[in-house]
């Protein structure tokens, strides 16, 4: 299964286009003023797909609020999309141009852990809300900063490293390997998983490999000698590129030599599958989503999986890549116009405290209820999560009941 790339080019380009020269037209354009959220993602990045379902998630919920006359007596909310190239350098000059623009009142970031804990200071500089729909690493919300201008309603790495490493448990493979990058998304995860498995003393972390956030083209050194030091099965933290390259190398050794894994969600933010091929379904693979569009529990998220559909031109909602982005996405921009219409006004600070005092919400990830107080800044928990295999026609579906 593979979506068009015709449609990931004329994205990334629309990315680019409307963010140029923006400001200046809303000046001129008639009507009540807009208000503008930004969404700074990784729109040049060749093998995402978490981009583009991110911006869906917005889009959608952009056209539903404004269809119901928009917000403090109607004002329309528009979208202002820039491309970090994946670089923290970048997001960081995006987050300034964004908060340089008044109207501005808070902005969605991409699945890049790393550009998202690099812009924190400059975040609370210039007190502007981020709202996190993929970005995993704990430290994006437990930041230190008071007041916090960060909310999140997607995966904690510390929650995604205690299920993989007790699904492993539950399989009785009690020898973990641990396979991170070298980053800081890296780091939060390795932190959660020694964490974790330091307070389970019937486990055992037999070895860690570090890789490179981008151009290995061979991981057989680092994952062979974990092996040899004992690991009987391992958690994978890794994006698209590099998580194919390992599957790839795994498939390519005799049976006795695949352990079985547990991957973190990195992998599902881009074609994965496309990049694993065949060899994809040669191994033990589980994947740790938030959402899939196999499990709709409202009338609002059967309507969203058709017009997600609708816009990738497929018939069914699974073979959408990154579905969850479009749906947790889509809900964050529910909740920020929730707070905007209590703030009664389009000043950021207010809006954050709003935030922090919302009404219960039927969302389509889940209830709120309330989506986040003021000591916490997390709209899932623990027990959102779940885990999903990768079926023949490349569909990710949940895994409802194994050993």
């Amino acid at each position: 299964m593979m979506i068009d790339k015709q449609r990931r080019r004329s994205l990334a380009a629309g990315a680019s286009l409307l963010g140029l020269g923006l400001a200046g037209g809303l000046a001129r354009a008639a009507g009540p003023r807009p208000i503008l959220i930004g969404l700074d993602a990784e729109f040049r990045d060749r093998t995402s797909t978490s981009d583009e379902a991110i911006r869906l998630g917005i889009e959608l919920a952009i056209a539903d609020i404004n269809r119901d006359g928009g917000l403090l007596g109607g004002r329309p909310l528009q979208l202002m999309a820039l491309d970090n190239r994946s670089l923290p350098a970048r997001g960081i000059e995006n987050v300034r141009a964004f908060g340089a623009i008044d109207d501005l009142v808070a902005y969605l970031c991409g699945k890049f852990s790393p550009v998202a804990l690099a812009s924190l200071p400059v975040i609370h500089e210039l007190g502007l809300p981020l709202l996190d729909p993929w970005a995993a690493a704990d430290g994006i919300v437990d930041n230190g900063y008071s007041p916090n201008y960060v909310f999140r309603v997607g995966l904690r790495d510390s929650w995604a490293m205690q299920v993989l490493i007790d699904d492993l448990a539950r399989r009785g493979i009690r020898d973990i390997g641990l396979f991170v990058p070298n980053s800081g998304w890296g780091r939060s995860n390795e932190s959660a998983a020694r964490a974790h498995i330091a307070a389970r003393p019937e486990l055992a972390l037999r070895a860690t490999a570090w890789h490179n956030w981008g151009g290995e083209t061979d991981l057989m050194n680092r994952y062979l000698p974990m092996l040899e030091k004992g690991a009987r099965g391992l958690v994978l933290v890794a994006n698209e590129p590099e998580g194919a390259v390992l599957v790839r190398n795994m498939a390519s050794l005799p049976p006795s030599r695949r352990i079985p894994v547990v991957s973190h969600w990195g992998v599902t933010g881009g074609r994965f599958a496309e990049l694993c091929g065949p060899a994809l379904h040669e191994i033990d693979l589980k994947i740790i989503q938030t959402f899939s569009f196999a499990r709709l529990r409202n009338a609002e998220a059967r309507r969203l999986a058709e017009r997600s559909a609708q816009a990738y031109g497929v018939s069914d909602p699974l073979e959408i890549p990154s579905a969850l982005g479009i749906a947790q996405a889509y809900d964050l921009v529910r909740l920020l116009a929730l707070a905007i219409q209590q703030a009664g006004s389009t000043d950021r600070a207010a809006i954050r405290a709003a935030l922090e005092a919302l009404p219960p919400y039927e969302g389509v990830v889940r209830r709120y209820a309330p989506a986040f107080t003021a000591n916490r800044h997390e709209g899932l928990s623990r027990d959102d999560l779940l885990l999903t295999r990768f079926d023949r026609k490349g569909r990710l579906l949940p895994v409802y009941s194994e050993g």
